[in-house]
Protein backbone atom coordinates (compact mmCIF):
# COMPACT_ATOMS: atom_id res chain seq x y z
CA UNK A 1 0.00 0.00 0.00
CA UNK A 2 3.05 2.11 0.91
CA UNK A 3 4.26 1.81 -2.91
CA UNK A 4 0.99 2.72 -4.22
CA UNK A 5 0.67 5.78 -2.09
CA UNK A 6 3.78 7.03 -3.30
CA UNK A 7 3.33 6.06 -7.32
CA UNK A 8 -0.08 8.18 -6.50
CA UNK A 9 1.72 11.02 -4.93
CA UNK A 10 4.29 10.95 -7.72
CA UNK A 11 1.03 11.70 -10.39
CA UNK A 12 1.26 8.21 -11.85
CA UNK A 13 -2.37 6.67 -10.02
CA UNK A 14 -5.16 8.94 -9.61
CA UNK A 15 -7.41 6.05 -8.47
CA UNK A 16 -8.36 2.59 -8.87
CA UNK A 17 -11.37 1.46 -10.18
CA UNK A 18 -11.50 -2.65 -10.00
CA UNK A 19 -9.80 -5.76 -10.48
CA UNK A 20 -8.93 -7.08 -13.79
CA UNK A 21 -8.00 -10.49 -13.00
CA UNK A 22 -6.51 -12.41 -10.19
CA UNK A 23 -4.05 -15.26 -9.59
CA UNK A 24 -1.81 -17.08 -7.61
CA UNK A 25 1.81 -14.97 -8.31
CA UNK A 26 0.30 -11.30 -8.95
CA UNK A 27 -3.18 -9.68 -9.24
CA UNK A 28 -3.55 -6.74 -11.79
CA UNK A 29 -6.14 -3.95 -11.03
CA UNK A 30 -7.72 -1.38 -13.32
CA UNK A 31 -6.93 2.19 -12.73
CA UNK A 32 -6.72 5.78 -14.18
CA UNK A 33 -3.87 8.38 -13.94
CA UNK A 34 -4.42 11.64 -13.23
CA UNK A 35 -4.66 12.98 -17.16
CA UNK A 36 -7.69 10.21 -17.14
CA UNK A 37 -5.98 7.40 -18.98
CA UNK A 38 -6.84 3.97 -18.51
CA UNK A 39 -3.68 2.09 -16.93
CA UNK A 40 -3.13 -1.54 -15.96
CA UNK A 41 -1.66 -2.41 -11.99
CA UNK A 42 0.27 -5.62 -11.67
CA UNK A 43 0.70 -6.47 -7.89
CA UNK A 44 2.89 -9.75 -7.34
CA UNK A 45 2.06 -11.15 -4.32
CA UNK A 46 4.91 -11.51 -1.33
CA UNK A 47 2.98 -14.11 0.38
CA UNK A 48 2.04 -16.85 -2.18
CA UNK A 49 4.30 -16.34 -5.31
CA UNK A 50 6.74 -19.38 -5.79
CA UNK A 51 9.47 -17.74 -5.54
CA UNK A 52 11.46 -20.85 -5.84
CA UNK A 53 10.17 -21.28 -9.16
CA UNK A 54 10.90 -17.68 -9.80
CA UNK A 55 14.75 -18.19 -9.18
CA UNK A 56 15.35 -20.66 -11.65
CA UNK A 57 14.21 -17.60 -14.49
CA UNK A 58 16.46 -15.19 -12.44
CA UNK A 59 19.21 -17.60 -12.38
CA UNK A 60 21.58 -17.19 -15.16
CA UNK A 61 20.07 -13.88 -16.61
CA UNK A 62 22.96 -11.80 -16.95
CA UNK A 63 20.89 -8.63 -15.89
CA UNK A 64 20.23 -9.27 -12.29
CA UNK A 65 23.55 -11.38 -11.44
CA UNK A 66 23.90 -12.86 -8.25
CA UNK A 67 20.64 -12.67 -5.72
CA UNK A 68 20.07 -13.78 -2.37
CA UNK A 69 17.31 -16.54 -2.05
CA UNK A 70 15.13 -14.34 -0.17
CA UNK A 71 11.35 -14.38 -1.35
CA UNK A 72 11.34 -10.35 -1.15
CA UNK A 73 14.03 -10.03 -3.08
CA UNK A 74 13.15 -12.58 -5.94
CA UNK A 75 9.64 -11.41 -6.13
CA UNK A 76 10.53 -7.49 -6.39
CA UNK A 77 13.24 -8.88 -8.76
CA UNK A 78 10.68 -10.55 -10.80
CA UNK A 79 8.44 -7.40 -11.13
CA UNK A 80 11.71 -5.46 -12.41
CA UNK A 81 12.26 -8.30 -14.82
CA UNK A 82 8.74 -8.22 -16.42
CA UNK A 83 9.32 -4.62 -16.49
CA UNK A 84 12.50 -4.84 -18.53
CA UNK A 85 11.26 -7.39 -20.87
CA UNK A 86 8.27 -5.48 -21.89
CA UNK A 87 10.30 -2.25 -22.77
CA UNK A 88 12.40 -4.65 -24.73
CA UNK A 89 9.48 -6.33 -26.81
CA UNK A 90 7.68 -3.23 -27.06
CA UNK A 91 10.70 -1.39 -28.61
CA UNK A 92 11.37 -3.97 -30.85
CA UNK A 93 8.03 -3.30 -32.33
CA UNK A 94 6.30 -6.87 -30.67
CA UNK A 95 2.16 -6.16 -29.72
CA UNK A 96 3.16 -5.69 -25.94
CA UNK A 97 1.55 -3.19 -22.97
CA UNK A 98 3.63 -0.66 -23.23
CA UNK A 99 5.30 -0.63 -19.45
CA UNK A 100 5.14 2.86 -17.48
CA UNK A 101 6.90 2.26 -14.23
CA UNK A 102 7.66 -0.58 -11.47
CA UNK A 103 8.71 -0.17 -7.89
CA UNK A 104 9.26 -2.68 -5.50
CA UNK A 105 6.54 -5.39 -6.54
CA UNK A 106 4.04 -3.45 -8.31
CA UNK A 107 4.16 -2.49 -12.21
CA UNK A 108 2.16 0.09 -14.22
CA UNK A 109 1.43 -0.36 -17.82
CA UNK A 110 -0.89 0.22 -20.36
CA UNK A 111 -4.62 -1.16 -20.17
CA UNK A 112 -5.62 -2.99 -22.81
CA UNK A 113 -9.57 -2.94 -23.55
CA UNK A 114 -11.80 -0.31 -24.09
CA UNK A 115 -14.59 0.83 -22.19
CA UNK A 116 -13.10 -0.06 -19.04
CA UNK A 117 -13.52 -3.70 -19.78
CA UNK A 118 -10.42 -5.28 -20.01
CA UNK A 119 -9.64 -7.79 -23.57
CA UNK A 120 -10.13 -11.28 -23.22
CA UNK A 121 -7.61 -14.08 -22.97
CA UNK A 122 -7.48 -15.65 -26.52
CA UNK A 123 -8.23 -19.03 -24.46
CA UNK A 124 -11.60 -17.56 -24.03
CA UNK A 125 -12.23 -15.95 -26.95
CA UNK A 126 -10.54 -17.12 -29.94
CA UNK A 127 -9.77 -15.38 -32.82
CA UNK A 128 -12.28 -15.05 -36.04
CA UNK A 129 -9.17 -16.30 -38.37
CA UNK A 130 -7.30 -17.73 -36.74
CA UNK A 131 -4.96 -18.52 -39.50
CA UNK A 132 -3.87 -14.87 -39.55
CA UNK A 133 -2.91 -15.10 -36.05
CA UNK A 134 -0.58 -17.73 -36.31
CA UNK A 135 1.18 -15.70 -38.79
CA UNK A 136 1.04 -12.54 -36.26
CA UNK A 137 1.96 -14.93 -33.42
CA UNK A 138 5.56 -16.39 -35.13
CA UNK A 139 6.62 -13.39 -36.40
CA UNK A 140 6.09 -12.10 -32.44
CA UNK A 141 8.12 -15.06 -31.31
CA UNK A 142 10.67 -14.03 -34.45
CA UNK A 143 11.07 -10.10 -33.91
CA UNK A 144 11.04 -11.03 -29.61
CA UNK A 145 14.46 -13.15 -30.33
CA UNK A 146 15.94 -11.79 -33.35
CA UNK A 147 15.09 -7.86 -32.22
CA UNK A 148 14.40 -8.21 -28.41
CA UNK A 149 16.72 -10.99 -27.69
CA UNK A 150 14.10 -12.42 -25.76
CA UNK A 151 12.39 -15.39 -25.83
CA UNK A 152 8.79 -15.35 -23.63
CA UNK A 153 9.07 -18.89 -21.84
CA UNK A 154 5.17 -19.06 -21.20
CA UNK A 155 3.77 -18.41 -24.29
CA UNK A 156 -0.49 -19.80 -24.78
CA UNK A 157 -3.73 -19.20 -25.57
CA UNK A 158 -3.78 -17.95 -21.62
CA UNK A 159 -0.93 -15.59 -22.45
CA UNK A 160 -2.22 -13.49 -25.00
CA UNK A 161 -5.17 -11.21 -25.17
CA UNK A 162 -7.21 -10.71 -27.89
CA UNK A 163 -7.87 -7.08 -28.40
CA UNK A 164 -10.14 -6.29 -31.20
CA UNK A 165 -9.06 -9.55 -33.16
CA UNK A 166 -5.20 -8.29 -32.42
CA UNK A 167 -2.80 -11.02 -30.34
CA UNK A 168 -1.56 -8.53 -27.61
CA UNK A 169 1.16 -11.05 -25.39
CA UNK A 170 1.08 -10.58 -22.04
CA UNK A 171 2.86 -11.95 -18.83
CA UNK A 172 6.14 -11.65 -20.26
CA UNK A 173 7.60 -11.99 -16.63
CA UNK A 174 9.83 -15.52 -16.97
CA UNK A 175 11.06 -14.49 -20.09
CA UNK A 176 14.93 -15.13 -20.51
CA UNK A 177 17.47 -13.72 -23.05
CA UNK A 178 18.60 -15.63 -25.71
CA UNK A 179 21.84 -16.21 -24.09
CA UNK A 180 20.09 -17.75 -20.95
CA UNK A 181 21.20 -21.46 -19.87
CA UNK A 182 17.19 -22.47 -20.55
CA UNK A 183 16.66 -20.42 -23.13
CA UNK A 184 16.28 -22.93 -26.06
CA UNK A 185 14.21 -25.43 -23.97
CA UNK A 186 11.93 -22.29 -23.33
CA UNK A 187 11.55 -21.57 -27.17
CA UNK A 188 10.53 -24.80 -28.44
CA UNK A 189 7.70 -24.79 -25.77
CA UNK A 190 6.81 -21.26 -26.76
CA UNK A 191 6.83 -22.57 -30.29
CA UNK A 192 5.01 -26.58 -29.58
CA UNK A 193 2.45 -24.99 -27.22
CA UNK A 194 1.48 -22.78 -30.20
CA UNK A 195 1.60 -25.03 -32.63
CA UNK A 196 -0.41 -27.49 -30.52
CA UNK A 197 -3.33 -24.15 -29.85
CA UNK A 198 -3.60 -23.16 -33.48
CA UNK A 199 -3.95 -27.04 -35.08
CA UNK A 200 -7.13 -27.41 -32.18
CA UNK A 201 -8.29 -24.37 -34.14
CA UNK A 202 -8.43 -26.18 -37.43
CA UNK A 203 -4.85 -24.11 -39.01
CA UNK A 204 -2.54 -26.11 -40.70
CA UNK A 205 0.81 -24.99 -38.70
CA UNK A 206 4.49 -25.38 -40.00
CA UNK A 207 7.10 -27.55 -38.77
CA UNK A 208 8.02 -26.81 -35.69
CA UNK A 209 11.83 -27.81 -35.67
CA UNK A 210 11.99 -25.98 -39.29
CA UNK A 211 10.21 -22.75 -37.50
CA UNK A 212 13.08 -23.45 -34.96
CA UNK A 213 15.65 -23.78 -36.66
CA UNK A 214 14.73 -20.75 -38.94
CA UNK A 215 14.72 -18.59 -35.63
CA UNK A 216 18.08 -19.85 -34.51
CA UNK A 217 19.59 -19.41 -38.05
CA UNK A 218 20.48 -23.07 -39.02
Amino acid sequence: MKTIYKLANDNYIDYMLGIIATGKEANVYFAQNPSGENIAIKIYRMETSNFRNMYKYIAGDRRFGNIKMSRQIIVETWAKKEFKNLELAYNAGVCVPKPIICRRNVLLMEFIGGNEISAPIAKNCPPKEPKKWLQKVLNSIRVLYKKAGLIHGDLSEYNILNFNEEPVIIDIGQGVPIDHPIADELLKNDIKNMFKWFKKLGVDTPNAEEFYNSIKGK
